[in-house]
């Protein structure tokens, strides 16, 4: 092959190669685009669509959500747990689905699911793993009052988190779930598998999340 035709198989390998990075791009939709496009609004509330969820994952929820309505009762929230991001960051979004509001809070992971400081990466169906669980959930219908105070149980929709129920895997208040723990340990504290929130955020959270709203717990890594 002389050195004419090398050149120029080169040059056609990378027109398509820059053909196919620009169509990627295009296809590829911002948070705000998808929140816009499911709202069908113009506008976005208290900044939804400048931050907080990466576009793939709201457009993961947003589906499911869409696809699935015979199984929700609550369609004006619906909850996003990115355990992609560290304890320390605000990592649970309760979309109000009415107004296209978002409230943004901390959130534990279980505490075998931890590996470096602060980050879930384990997770698990297991009863007795005391990991988090990845995948969809539908809370209950009416919450309850157990040992850690009031508490929403959440039953698992997907194949990973099927045993929710039966591990008792709970949305529920815990001191270890705060600002100042955060400040304190460079993390929050760990649960046995639920994701626990600030106490004085946990009436808050049932009150809107009660009766049959979707949860979709999302995480780069596969549950064992």
């Amino acid at each position: 092959m002389n050195r004419q035709n090398l050149f120029s198989k080169s040059l056609v390998l990378a027109l398509l190669i820059a053909s196919h990075l620009l169509c990627f791009e295009a296809s590829a939709r911002s948070t705000k685009e998808i929140w816009l496009e499911f709202t069908g609004s113009n506008f976005c509330q208290k900044s939804f669509c400048a931050d907080g969820i990466p576009a793939n994952v709201l457009e993961i929820a947003l589906n499911y959500f869409k696809k699935n309505q015979k199984l929700i009762n609550n369609v004006d929230f619906l909850t996003i747990i990115d355990f992609t991001k560290l304890s320390i960051e605000k990592r649970m979004f309760i979309l109000n689905l009415k107004n296209g509001s978002v409230e943004s809070l901390l959130v534990t992971h279980g505490k075998k699911s931890e590996g470096e400081l602060g980050q879930a990466k384990y997770f698990s169906n297991t009863p007795g793993s005391e990991m988090s669980s990845i995948g969809f959930f539908v809370t209950d219908s009416v919450p309850y009052v157990g040992k850690h105070g009031d508490s929403l149980r959440i039953n698992g929709l997907s194949k990973t988190n099927s045993n929710a129920l039966m591990r008792n895997i709970v949305i529920h208040g815990a001191d270890y779930a705060t600002q100042w723990f955060a400040d304190e340990r460079g993390r929050l504290g760990l649960s046995q598998g639920c994701p626990a929130v600030a106490p004085n955020k946990v009436k808050g959270v049932i009150t809107k999340l009660k009766g049959e709203s979707l949860l979709y717990i999302h995480s780069d890594q596969q549950s064992i």
